[in-house]
Protein backbone atom coordinates (compact mmCIF):
# COMPACT_ATOMS: atom_id res chain seq x y z
CA UNK A 1 0.00 0.00 0.00
CA UNK A 2 2.90 2.22 0.79
CA UNK A 3 4.74 1.30 -2.45
CA UNK A 4 1.41 2.35 -4.48
CA UNK A 5 0.98 5.62 -2.71
CA UNK A 6 4.72 6.48 -3.26
CA UNK A 7 4.06 5.85 -7.16
CA UNK A 8 0.60 7.94 -7.26
CA UNK A 9 2.38 11.03 -5.62
CA UNK A 10 5.57 10.21 -8.32
CA UNK A 11 3.00 10.35 -11.19
CA UNK A 12 1.42 13.51 -9.63
CA UNK A 13 4.34 15.35 -8.79
CA UNK A 14 5.18 14.60 -13.25
CA UNK A 15 1.78 16.12 -14.02
CA UNK A 16 2.19 19.04 -11.56
CA UNK A 17 5.43 19.22 -13.83
CA UNK A 18 3.59 19.33 -16.75
CA UNK A 19 0.93 21.10 -15.73
CA UNK A 20 3.44 24.35 -14.64
CA UNK A 21 4.06 24.63 -18.46
CA UNK A 22 0.37 24.48 -19.65
CA UNK A 23 -0.60 26.86 -16.64
CA UNK A 24 1.86 29.46 -17.57
CA UNK A 25 -0.06 29.65 -21.23
CA UNK A 26 -3.25 30.06 -19.43
CA UNK A 27 -2.29 33.26 -17.38
CA UNK A 28 0.17 34.77 -19.68
CA UNK A 29 3.18 33.10 -18.89
CA UNK A 30 2.97 33.92 -15.16
CA UNK A 31 4.57 30.95 -13.56
CA UNK A 32 3.35 29.20 -10.40
CA UNK A 33 5.15 29.59 -7.19
CA UNK A 34 2.58 27.52 -5.00
CA UNK A 35 0.37 24.21 -5.36
CA UNK A 36 -1.76 21.93 -3.56
CA UNK A 37 -1.15 18.36 -4.91
CA UNK A 38 -4.30 16.09 -4.75
CA UNK A 39 -3.19 12.80 -3.51
CA UNK A 40 -4.38 9.87 -0.70
CA UNK A 41 -2.21 11.23 1.62
CA UNK A 42 -4.15 14.10 1.40
CA UNK A 43 -3.58 17.48 0.17
CA UNK A 44 -0.12 19.84 0.97
CA UNK A 45 -0.31 23.75 0.63
CA UNK A 46 2.73 25.34 -0.01
CA UNK A 47 3.76 29.38 1.06
CA UNK A 48 4.17 32.07 -1.21
CA UNK A 49 0.96 31.84 -3.50
CA UNK A 50 1.47 33.62 -6.79
CA UNK A 51 -0.96 35.85 -8.44
CA UNK A 52 -2.98 33.60 -10.33
CA UNK A 53 -3.29 31.33 -7.35
CA UNK A 54 -4.70 34.28 -5.32
CA UNK A 55 -7.00 34.77 -8.16
CA UNK A 56 -8.31 31.25 -7.80
CA UNK A 57 -9.03 32.06 -3.99
CA UNK A 58 -11.25 34.28 -5.16
CA UNK A 59 -14.03 31.83 -5.43
CA UNK A 60 -13.62 31.10 -2.15
CA UNK A 61 -15.83 34.91 -1.15
CA UNK A 62 -19.41 34.63 -0.41
CA UNK A 63 -21.50 35.94 -3.58
CA UNK A 64 -23.14 39.43 -2.66
CA UNK A 65 -26.62 39.29 -2.65
CA UNK A 66 -28.52 41.24 -6.05
CA UNK A 67 -31.25 41.87 -3.89
CA UNK A 68 -29.89 43.21 -0.68
CA UNK A 69 -27.92 45.29 -2.99
CA UNK A 70 -31.12 46.90 -4.43
CA UNK A 71 -32.67 47.22 -1.45
CA UNK A 72 -29.68 49.53 0.13
CA UNK A 73 -29.80 51.23 -2.74
CA UNK A 74 -33.13 52.16 -2.96
CA UNK A 75 -32.84 53.22 0.37
CA UNK A 76 -29.56 55.23 0.41
CA UNK A 77 -28.34 55.03 -3.21
CA UNK A 78 -24.87 54.57 -3.63
CA UNK A 79 -25.16 51.88 -0.88
CA UNK A 80 -25.91 49.17 -2.84
CA UNK A 81 -22.50 49.55 -4.75
CA UNK A 82 -20.28 50.31 -1.95
CA UNK A 83 -21.81 46.79 -0.77
CA UNK A 84 -20.91 45.16 -3.86
CA UNK A 85 -16.92 47.22 -3.96
CA UNK A 86 -17.95 48.87 -6.27
CA UNK A 87 -17.05 53.17 -5.94
CA UNK A 88 -19.03 54.71 -7.91
CA UNK A 89 -21.83 54.39 -4.91
CA UNK A 90 -20.12 57.80 -3.99
CA UNK A 91 -21.15 59.30 -6.54
CA UNK A 92 -24.91 58.25 -6.22
CA UNK A 93 -24.74 59.25 -2.69
CA UNK A 94 -22.79 63.01 -3.25
CA UNK A 95 -25.70 63.19 -6.04
CA UNK A 96 -28.34 62.71 -3.19
CA UNK A 97 -26.91 65.10 -0.90
CA UNK A 98 -26.84 67.41 -3.59
CA UNK A 99 -30.47 67.01 -4.92
CA UNK A 100 -31.94 66.91 -1.41
CA UNK A 101 -30.04 69.70 0.06
CA UNK A 102 -30.99 71.72 -3.27
CA UNK A 103 -34.56 70.93 -2.51
CA UNK A 104 -34.69 71.97 0.72
CA UNK A 105 -33.23 75.27 0.05
CA UNK A 106 -35.70 76.07 -2.56
CA UNK A 107 -38.87 74.89 -0.95
CA UNK A 108 -37.73 77.18 1.82
CA UNK A 109 -36.89 80.19 -0.60
CA UNK A 110 -40.24 79.36 -1.69
CA UNK A 111 -41.72 78.98 1.85
CA UNK A 112 -40.29 82.66 2.58
CA UNK A 113 -41.80 84.24 -0.35
CA UNK A 114 -44.94 83.26 0.14
CA UNK A 115 -45.11 84.61 3.43
CA UNK A 116 -43.73 87.86 1.98
CA UNK A 117 -46.59 88.18 -0.58
CA UNK A 118 -49.21 87.38 2.12
CA UNK A 119 -47.75 89.94 4.34
CA UNK A 120 -48.00 92.39 1.25
CA UNK A 121 -51.88 91.44 1.32
CA UNK A 122 -52.52 92.01 4.94
CA UNK A 123 -50.52 95.39 4.75
CA UNK A 124 -52.16 96.81 2.18
CA UNK A 125 -55.64 95.28 1.96
CA UNK A 126 -58.58 97.10 3.41
CA UNK A 127 -61.86 95.66 4.40
CA UNK A 128 -65.46 96.79 4.21
CA UNK A 129 -66.83 96.59 6.92
CA UNK A 130 -66.57 93.24 9.05
CA UNK A 131 -63.93 91.19 7.97
CA UNK A 132 -61.15 89.28 9.39
CA UNK A 133 -58.21 87.84 7.89
CA UNK A 134 -57.96 84.65 10.14
CA UNK A 135 -61.00 83.54 8.80
CA UNK A 136 -59.29 83.92 5.08
CA UNK A 137 -58.61 80.32 2.93
CA UNK A 138 -54.50 80.56 3.21
CA UNK A 139 -54.34 79.64 0.02
CA UNK A 140 -57.42 80.15 -2.21
CA UNK A 141 -58.18 83.66 -0.72
CA UNK A 142 -55.08 84.93 0.00
CA UNK A 143 -54.26 83.94 -4.31
CA UNK A 144 -57.80 85.66 -5.52
CA UNK A 145 -56.77 88.67 -3.25
CA UNK A 146 -53.66 88.99 -5.29
CA UNK A 147 -55.56 88.87 -8.25
CA UNK A 148 -58.65 90.81 -8.01
CA UNK A 149 -58.42 95.18 -7.17
CA UNK A 150 -62.28 94.37 -5.28
CA UNK A 151 -63.87 91.59 -3.55
CA UNK A 152 -66.53 91.99 -6.09
CA UNK A 153 -65.48 89.41 -8.97
CA UNK A 154 -66.92 86.13 -10.54
CA UNK A 155 -65.07 83.56 -9.30
CA UNK A 156 -65.83 84.19 -5.39
CA UNK A 157 -69.51 82.03 -4.63
CA UNK A 158 -71.12 84.47 -2.34
CA UNK A 159 -70.48 81.63 0.75
CA UNK A 160 -66.70 82.65 0.14
CA UNK A 161 -67.45 86.42 0.06
CA UNK A 162 -68.94 85.62 3.03
CA UNK A 163 -66.25 84.06 5.15
CA UNK A 164 -63.76 86.61 3.36
CA UNK A 165 -65.66 89.40 3.86
CA UNK A 166 -66.14 93.25 1.44
CA UNK A 167 -62.02 94.34 0.57
CA UNK A 168 -60.42 96.37 -2.04
CA UNK A 169 -56.84 97.66 -1.67
CA UNK A 170 -55.17 100.63 -0.38
CA UNK A 171 -54.51 102.41 -3.12
CA UNK A 172 -57.30 102.16 -4.76
CA UNK A 173 -59.70 104.93 -5.11
CA UNK A 174 -62.04 104.32 -2.30
CA UNK A 175 -65.48 105.60 -4.67
CA UNK A 176 -64.54 102.40 -6.71
CA UNK A 177 -64.09 99.91 -3.61
CA UNK A 178 -67.30 98.33 -4.81
CA UNK A 179 -66.59 98.33 -8.53
CA UNK A 180 -66.67 95.13 -10.63
CA UNK A 181 -63.05 93.73 -10.63
CA UNK A 182 -63.39 93.08 -14.33
CA UNK A 183 -64.74 96.65 -14.99
CA UNK A 184 -61.48 98.21 -13.71
CA UNK A 185 -59.42 96.06 -15.87
CA UNK A 186 -60.79 97.73 -18.57
CA UNK A 187 -60.70 101.00 -17.55
CA UNK A 188 -56.93 100.28 -16.84
CA UNK A 189 -57.58 101.10 -12.99
CA UNK A 190 -55.37 98.58 -10.39
CA UNK A 191 -53.45 98.56 -7.95
CA UNK A 192 -50.11 98.69 -7.73
CA UNK A 193 -49.61 96.59 -3.83
CA UNK A 194 -51.86 94.09 -6.04
CA UNK A 195 -49.41 93.80 -8.80
CA UNK A 196 -46.54 93.19 -6.12
CA UNK A 197 -48.01 90.74 -4.68
CA UNK A 198 -48.84 89.13 -7.78
CA UNK A 199 -45.54 88.93 -8.36
CA UNK A 200 -44.05 87.30 -5.39
CA UNK A 201 -46.49 84.36 -5.56
CA UNK A 202 -45.72 83.76 -8.81
CA UNK A 203 -42.03 83.45 -7.99
CA UNK A 204 -43.05 81.49 -4.82
CA UNK A 205 -45.13 79.17 -7.00
CA UNK A 206 -42.03 79.10 -9.34
CA UNK A 207 -39.64 78.26 -7.01
CA UNK A 208 -42.19 75.83 -5.69
CA UNK A 209 -42.00 74.01 -8.76
CA UNK A 210 -38.08 73.93 -9.30
CA UNK A 211 -37.90 72.28 -4.82
CA UNK A 212 -40.50 69.52 -6.66
CA UNK A 213 -38.12 69.21 -9.51
CA UNK A 214 -35.00 68.10 -7.62
CA UNK A 215 -37.26 66.36 -5.33
CA UNK A 216 -37.78 64.23 -8.35
CA UNK A 217 -34.62 63.66 -9.00
CA UNK A 218 -33.56 62.36 -5.58
CA UNK A 219 -36.51 59.81 -6.01
CA UNK A 220 -35.06 59.12 -9.68
CA UNK A 221 -31.58 58.51 -8.20
CA UNK A 222 -32.90 56.43 -5.72
CA UNK A 223 -34.71 54.12 -8.32
CA UNK A 224 -31.39 54.43 -10.71
CA UNK A 225 -28.92 53.18 -8.20
CA UNK A 226 -30.63 50.43 -6.56
CA UNK A 227 -31.39 48.93 -10.27
CA UNK A 228 -28.02 49.44 -10.99
CA UNK A 229 -26.39 48.17 -8.21
CA UNK A 230 -28.80 45.03 -8.48
CA UNK A 231 -27.21 44.76 -12.03
CA UNK A 232 -23.77 45.37 -10.80
CA UNK A 233 -24.21 42.42 -8.19
CA UNK A 234 -25.22 40.50 -10.83
CA UNK A 235 -21.92 40.92 -12.95
CA UNK A 236 -19.85 40.80 -9.96
CA UNK A 237 -20.70 37.75 -9.00
CA UNK A 238 -20.45 36.06 -12.64
CA UNK A 239 -17.18 37.66 -12.97
CA UNK A 240 -15.91 35.88 -9.68
CA UNK A 241 -17.56 32.56 -10.23
CA UNK A 242 -15.17 30.15 -11.60
CA UNK A 243 -12.65 33.12 -13.04
CA UNK A 244 -9.90 30.04 -13.97
CA UNK A 245 -12.12 27.11 -14.95
CA UNK A 246 -13.06 29.78 -17.87
CA UNK A 247 -9.44 29.63 -19.22
CA UNK A 248 -9.31 25.94 -19.04
CA UNK A 249 -7.94 24.74 -22.63
CA UNK A 250 -5.76 21.65 -21.49
CA UNK A 251 -7.24 18.00 -20.01
CA UNK A 252 -6.12 19.52 -16.44
CA UNK A 253 -9.23 20.14 -13.73
CA UNK A 254 -8.14 23.12 -11.87
CA UNK A 255 -10.31 23.78 -8.27
CA UNK A 256 -10.53 24.91 -4.91
CA UNK A 257 -9.56 22.85 -1.72
CA UNK A 258 -8.47 23.07 1.39
CA UNK A 259 -5.55 22.63 3.63
CA UNK A 260 -6.50 19.72 5.79
CA UNK A 261 -2.90 20.04 8.22
CA UNK A 262 -3.37 23.60 9.16
CA UNK A 263 -7.25 23.63 9.43
CA UNK A 264 -7.41 26.67 7.66
CA UNK A 265 -9.69 27.49 5.05
CA UNK A 266 -7.26 28.71 2.15
CA UNK A 267 -7.54 29.43 -1.17
CA UNK A 268 -4.81 26.52 -3.75
CA UNK A 269 -4.71 25.87 -7.31
CA UNK A 270 -5.33 21.84 -7.90
CA UNK A 271 -4.09 20.29 -10.78
CA UNK A 272 -5.61 17.12 -11.49
CA UNK A 273 -4.78 14.23 -13.88
CA UNK A 274 -7.42 11.09 -13.90
CA UNK A 275 -5.20 7.97 -14.49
Amino acid sequence: MKFNTQILILVLLLCLSSGVCLASDVFNRQPFVAFALDSKLGNRSLANQSAATMAASQELQPRKSPNEAFLYSLVIPGMGQLYTGAKRGYIYTAAEVGFLTTFFVLRNSAANTRDDYRDVVRDHVIFIGAGAFEDWDPIEDFEHATQFETWNHKYDSEATRNRTGKWYWADLNPDLKNENHGDLEERGLGSKYRLEAFDLRQKANDTFERAKFFLGLAILNHVVSAVEARITTKRSNSRSQNPLTQTQTRPFDIDIQTDILTGGFTGAVVLQRTF
